[in-house]
């Protein structure tokens, strides 16, 4: 099949004043593939999400290089501009948010679609990098479950087209500074990036301030040459020497940093400058053989001219995937996605992309008609979000257990006494003490500790006892842990130890989702468990992990299990039970519990047996036990609260 049509270069051609450079097509497959294969396979090219990076390069490039070139001829327009933009951006975009809305109506629960609803809406005005930076954290969905987290860095480049055909406009009049000043501003960007890196990653990877250096790298390479590649002036000849070494390190350079960067290194960070400098290498030269045979070869031309759909195309697939084989997604199964892919993406260029964007019949029509179009899918996803997921597409027998977390969440004190990721202890309020009275019961752990106290504080005026609570998000009751992604745990245990020996418990309840290392826990409990007995306490229990399940959340797994089955899901289910691994985890825990000599209460026990494990609890069954792959719903952090207590000398009634 001839997928390239043959008239592909004159259309090409006439979309940019610049002219049509099949390399640079070339590179955007140089690009996008290893995002493809990142997304797909993450050991097999740990870094290949640095493709992005080296997008954001040629498209600082690009349109740096269009507006120039129209300003110096006197014939740029703001609102043609933005109308080639949207004519460019929207067609691709609304069918694949479109096509993503539709199977998630079929398909996930109210919480996962007042999700996905969240970043429609901010998908359509382009600000999906700041919906994802307030939706960081343990508590969000998880990131390869969200069907539209790739747009946060279209996001971003269009935020950067918003700001910079304008910040061009007014240093136009010194056209001979416009380099300087891009490249200061490409400095200050860069500076800033290294800066909040080291204190709020999440920042710098989603702020379009961090990231503007990237796009400036190759807006600056456009104003220094004008638009054009070194060589493209004298055709395809020969390059000399010089220019073939510094091409083939460049594109090595790339290549290394996919497979030997991965996500533990800062990004973006200084070790970023190599894709992107490489990148801007290989747009600032031509005519070499790497252009001629490597990056102009057809194959990566053919991928380069796909590569915008290609990449707004495969990672739903792979979300909804991921959501639906709970098991993990086979290799086979990953395989025929990105072959999907690969042809949607040229089904999506050939035969709606490319019409309305390079047809110069009814442009203002199209215009109108795509932002529309992108309006009214906004508007879905808000109303999506405001009515918490569309609950009108669930059976009504269902909607009482389509939970999203805020019925129970609400009780955990968050901000005050569960600490958020770039909370420190001095965070802690006050109120996580009690009030004063004694016997006094602390609850010391990472968020499922938190769920647990709900519970504890149901029971405290009824057995006579107070409770205190000191919790972080992914941060175990460990001294000496330390969590590469929560820099503060360390200090957060370290602070408790200190109220410990303040506030004198009588029961220290050391809980956590205990998902950590066999080594960390164990080095963790030999510091932790004697420090605690220096400090005289009483009774130290460690509770095991509870009930959890596989999958997206258990009223994900509960509607799943009604679209199988048309039944509703037994109270004690094995359905997508992760017994296997909670029973190998609580086996371990209570060996460490007794070597180190404390109480062991297995919560496991508590809610599961040989016929399978509590879902439904409460009268008829109608509560849910939790809310999402293991944090206690309220009704479940009664019942487990119970059991623990009455298993407690002192604390049993």
């Amino acid at each position: 099949m001839n997928f390239v049509q043959p008239n592909l270069a004159l259309d090409e051609a006439r979309a940019t004043p610049l002219g049509y450079r099949k390399d640079i097509d070339g590179l955007r497959a140089v690009a996008v593939l290893p995002v493809l294969l990142y997304h797909a396979f993450p050991k097999a090219v740990p870094g290949g999400f640095y493709g992005v990076d080296i997008f954001f390069v040629i498209s600082g490039f690009l349109i740096t290089g269009i507006i120039h070139k129209q300003m110096l001829s006197g014939r740029f327009s703001v609102a043609d501009f933005y109308a080639r933009r949207i004519r460019r951006i929207f067609p691709a975009l609304i069918t694949v948010v479109l096509v993503t809305f539709l199977i998630a109506w079929f398909v996930l629960p109210p919480r996962e679609l007042k999700s996905l609803g969240t970043n429609i809406a901010g998908g359509a005005i382009f600000i999906q990098n700041f919906i994802l930076l307030g939706q960081v954290g343990y508590f969000d969905l998880a990131a390869d479950k969200k069907p539209l987290l790739h747009l946060w860095s279209l996001a971003i480049e269009e935020q950067y087209y918003v700001v910079w055909p304008l910040l061009l406009m007014l240093i136009g009049a010194w056209r001979r500074k416009s380099l300087a000043i891009t490249l200061a501003l490409a400095a200050a960007s860069f500076i800033a990036c290294l800066v909040v890196q080291t204190r709020a990653p999440d920042h710098a990877f989603y702020l379009p301030v961090t990231r503007a250096w990237e796009l400036m790298a190759g807006s600056a390479l456009a104003l220094w040459a004008g638009g054009r590649a070194i060589g493209n002036e004298r055709g395809p000849e020969a390059a000399s020497i010089g220019r073939e070494i510094i091409v083939v390190a460049a594109l090595l350079a790339i290549v290394a940093a996919f497979w030997l960067y991965d996500r533990k290194l800062p990004h973006p960070g200084f070790l970023t400058l190599v894709p992107v400098l490489a990148a801007a290498a290989l747009i600032g030269m031509s005519g070499t053989l790497v252009h001629r045979h490597v990056l102009g070869a057809r194959p990566a031309v053919f991928v380069g001219l796909i590569s915008y759909p290609l990449y707004l195309w495969h990672y739903p697939l792979m979300a909804y995937a991921r959501i639906h084989f709970v098991d993990g997604v086979a290799p086979s199964v990953m395989w025929g996605i990105v072959i999907a892919s690969v042809v949607l993406a040229w089904l999506t260029y050939r035969f709606i992309e490319r019409p309305i964007r390079f047809g110069r019949n009814w442009v203002p029509l199209k215009v109108g008609a795509l932002v529309g179009s992108m309006a009214a899918l906004g508007i879905v996803g808000l109303v999506a979000d405001r009515t918490n997921g569309l609950p009108i597409r669930i059976p009504q027998s269902l909607r009482g257990f389509m939970l999203d977390g805020s019925e129970t969440a609400r009780f955990w004190r968050a901000d005050k006494c569960l600490l958020k990721p770039d909370q420190s202890a001095a965070d802690f309020a006050a109120e996580c003490a009690g009030t004063g009275r004694h016997p006094l019961v602390l609850a010391w752990g990472d968020s499922y500790a938190a769920s647990l106290y709900p519970g504890l504080a149901h029971f405290a005026s009824e057995r006579g006892f107070d409770v205190a609570e000191f919790t972080a998000s992914a941060c175990p009751p460990l001294l000496g842990f330390v969590h590469p992604e929560r820099r503060f745990c360390k200090g957060a245990n370290d602070f408790v130890i200190q109220k410990i020996a303040e506030l004198k418990p009588d029961l220290v309840l050391l809980y956590s989702t205990w998902s950590y290392g066999p080594d960390d826990i164990r080095s963790g409990l030999d510091r932790t468990v004697p420090a605690l007995r220096e400090l005289k306490v009483p009774r130290i229990v460690l509770l095991g992990p509870p009930a959890s399940w596989l999958g997206e959340s258990l009223p994900a797994n509960l509607l799943d299990y009604y679209f199988q089955t048309h039944s509703l899901l037994p109270a004690r289910t094995k359905f997508r039970s992760n017994e296997n691994w909670t029973r190998v985890q609580d086996e371990f825990l209570e060996a460490q519990a007794q070597r180190v000599g404390i109480q062991y209460i297995s919560a496991r026990r508590i809610m599961c047996n040989e016929d399978g494990c509590l879902a439904r609890i409460g009268p008829d069954g109608s509560e849910l036990t939790a809310y999402d792959l293991g944090h206690l719903t309220y009704p479940g952090s009664i019942f487990v609260a119970k059991q623990v207590l009455d298993a407690v000398p002192g604390f049993d009634k």
